[in-house]
C-alpha cells in the first residue's frame, strides 16, 4: 500500500470534492429548459399556391443559442433538412394538385425539437385560381 503523506492526501481530496462538485454544476437537470419554436413563414397557412418550385421559409427561435436544424415534411413524408441559417426549402409542385400539408420541426440535439404545420392548396384548376381556403 502507497503511504501518502497528509499534504498530498489532503490535496488529493481536495481534487476529488472540486472535481465532483465541478460536475455537478453541469448537470443538465438544474440547466433553464431551453425554449425552442419553429414558424412557417412562408407560404401562409390556406394559400392557394400556382407555382412550379415553392420555397418554405421558417423562423426558428431558441433561448440556448444552439446549433439547430430544421426538417422538411410533406404530408407526413420527410422531405429534406437543412443545418443552415435562415432554413428553407425549395419544393417542386408542378406535377402537385390540391391539398397539402407542410411541417416543419426545428431540432437542437439534445434539448428538444418543436413543430409547425400549415395547409395549402396547390395548382388550382382556373375557377379557384384567386380563392383562399376556409376550412382547415
Amino acid at each position: 500500500m502507497i503511504k501518502l503523506t497528509p499534504l498530498v492526501r489532503n490535496s488529493f481530496i481536495a481534487a476529488v470534492a472540486l472535481i465532483s462538485l465541478m460536475c455537478s454544476a453541469c448537470d443538465e437537470s438544474t440547466a433553464p429548459p431551453t425554449e425552442i419554436s419553429v414558424s412557417i413563414t412562408q407560404p401562409t397557412d390556406s394559400s392557394v399556391i400556382r407555382d412550379s418550385v415553392l420555397r418554405i421559409l421558417t423562423e426558428v427561435s431558441t433561448n440556448c443559442g444552439c446549433q439547430a436544424y430544421v426538417e422538411f415534411h410533406i404530408d407526413d413524408v420527410h422531405q429534406y433538412s437543412d443545418y443552415l441559417p435562415y432554413f428553407s426549402y425549395d419544393w417542386d409542385i408542378r406535377s402537385m394538385q390540391g391539398m397539402h400539408t407542410i411541417k416543419t420541426r426545428v431540432v437542437v440535439p439534445n434539448r428538444g425539437d418543436a413543430w409547425d404545420s400549415i395547409r395549402i392548396f396547390l395548382n388550382p384548376s382556373d375557377s379557384l385560381r384567386s380563392e383562399r381556403i376556409t376550412q382547415k
